[in-house]
Order: C-alpha cells, then sequence, then structure tokens
C-alpha cells in the first residue's frame, strides 16, 4: 500500500510505503526503494561504507548494502568511486593485489606444515604501525599456533627483536616451546639476536 504527497519544489513529494508482513521479513532489497537526490549521494555512501558500524567494506558490499533501500543513477559509479577514494581504507587496509614476479622469476608455493602435536609450530608476524593506543602502542605482535590455529595478539610499544622474543618466551611459559617459527624475514626475525635465539 503506498500513500503520496505532492509539493511545489522537488524535495516536496513523498512516498511511504506500508508493507505487509510477509514484505517486512524480505529484505532482498526487491521492494519500494529511495530515490537520493545527489545531493545526499555521499552521505548515504558513507553510511553505506565509512560508517563506524559499516566497516568499510568493500567496493562489492558496499554497493550491495545501498541497493538494498536506495537508487540513484549511475550508483555503481559513485560507489566506486567514493570506496576507491576512502582516506581510512587507503591508509589502515592492505592492498588486494599481489606483486607481479619479476620476468624468469619462479614464484614458489607454500609448502603445508606437518605437524605432530600443538604450539610445535607457530607463526610469528608484525602488524603497524596502527595509530598511538594507550601506552604508546603501535604495534601488534601476531603469534599463531599452526596446528590448531590459535591466536594471541600483543600490543607493542616497539617493535624490536628483543621485545618479540619476550612475548615468544612468554607464549612458550604456558603452551610449551616450539620446535619451528615460521615468519615473512622481516628484519626482527632476521636479526643476529633472533638468530641466536632460535639456534639456542
Amino acid at each position: 500500500m503506498c500513500d503520496y504527497a505532492g509539493g511545489g519544489d522537488e524535495y516536496s513529494m513523498i512516498v511511504k510505503f506500508h508493507p505487509t508482513f510477509e514484505e517486512e521479513l524480505n529484505d532482498s532489497g526487491a521492494g519500494f526503494k529511495a530515490f537520493i537526490p545527489s545531493s545526499l549521494i555521499r552521505r548515504i555512501i558513507f553510511a553505506c561504507h565509512g560508517h563506524p558500524l559499516s566497516g568499510h567494506a568493500g567496493i562489492s558490499k558496499t554497493l550491495a548494502r545501498a541497493m538494498q533501500l536506495y537508487f540513484w543513477p549511475r550508483m555503481r559509479k559513485d560507489v566506486r568511486k567514493y570506496v576507491r577514494g576512502c582516506l581510512h581504507c587507503q591508509k589502515y587496509k592492505p592492498p588486494n593485489k599481489r606483486p607481479r614476479a619479476a620476468p624468469n622469476h619462479k614464484v614458489s608455493s607454500y609448502q603445508p606444515q606437518s605437524m605432530a602435536y600443538p604450539w610445535e609450530t607457530i607463526c610469528v608476524d608484525l602488524m603497524g604501525p596502527k595509530p598511538t593506543a594507550y601506552g604508546q602502542k603501535k604495534w601488534i605482535l601476531v603469534i599463531i599456533d599452526q596446528c590448531t590455529k590459535y591466536v594471541e595478539l600483543f600490543p607493542l610499544a616497539t617493535a624490536s627483536s628483543a621485545i618479540i622474543i619476550q612475548k615468544i618466551n612468554e607464549v612458550a611459559c604456558r603452551w610449551g616451546h616450539p620446535s619451528k617459527i615460521i615468519s615473512d624475514n622481516g628484519k626482527q626475525f632476521v636479526s643476529t639476536i633472533f638468530r641466536e635465539f632460535c639456534e639456542s
């Protein structure tokens, strides 16, 4: 059921849709949608992408979210332009594209690790620098048990080899010392002190 109210200017027309109970349960986006004027498009895309509850989703998810409730011409083009120009995503989201290998360069494939028990093999990595949090912490040390996929996270103020070794020992006190440590060969994981730690 629809109600219509007309007026003298372009914003005074209101269409109200009163759905049945079954239509209220249908969130497929196939029902009535609000037609958005050009002056409100950026605000709508922000609500579907940049709002704290929207999570800065990608182009496809942001577009699907907008199409459930709204319509305007060239939606896909506007959403793509907005998401690609989002400063928050550019600063904090990792790029989706993998770097191309050089010509005649063989890319080695990942070799699965065989594990006999939990915490025999761990993966370590650093995330950051992030926006500075309480205690001047701007790095996150990630330690994952390769067998159970159990994750431990440690916020760090400095990402030094000594601090990383300290945190690995802290984990080892709870779960046992690993036989193998897998990393991305970042400078903290190939330093002399870290190599000596692994060999000890």
